[in-house]
């Protein structure tokens, strides 16, 4: 008798859902020693320890200020626009500039911060390969 277990799994194509979606099998093998429970056990541990030790650091924060100024941005973007279309109003022109205005200036904003950010990504790299 063969030691392991063989089940075959289904699921859809990355990318394709409802009827469309095509049945990809993927077969699990486990042995005799297989415990499935004590590695969730071991994994439900580790989330825990994480999220005790999940205290940001300084430099995480000042990581993650400019994600914030972004999403405040982006924000207050949509309650300007929301609340223009919810007046009933028919914008003005100055309106209609203002919140270009302000949309080319979220653009800039996101795009320099992803700019920042790949770059900095690209330096880490190369500073990692340089080191090994």
């Amino acid at each position: 008798m063969d030691p392991t277990l063989q089940t075959p799994l289904t699921s859809p194509a990355f990318g394709e859902t409802g009827s469309e979606a095509g049945n990809v099998s993927h077969t699990i093998e486990a042995g005799y020693g297989a415990n499935i429970g004590s590695d969730a056990a071991a994994f439900a541990g580790s989330l825990e320890r994480a999220e005790q030790s999940a205290a940001p650091t300084s430099v995480a924060k000042a990581m993650f200020e400019p994600l914030g100024r972004i999403n405040t941005e982006a924000r207050d973007l949509v309650d300007y626009a929301q609340s223009a279309l919810e007046s009933g109003n028919e914008l003005t022109p100055s309106e209609i500039v203002m919140l270009t205005a302000r949309s080319q200036e979220f653009m800039f904003h996101a795009q320099l911060t992803a700019n920042v950010a790949n770059r900095t990504a690209d330096g880490l790299q190369q500073l990692f390969r340089q080191q090994s």
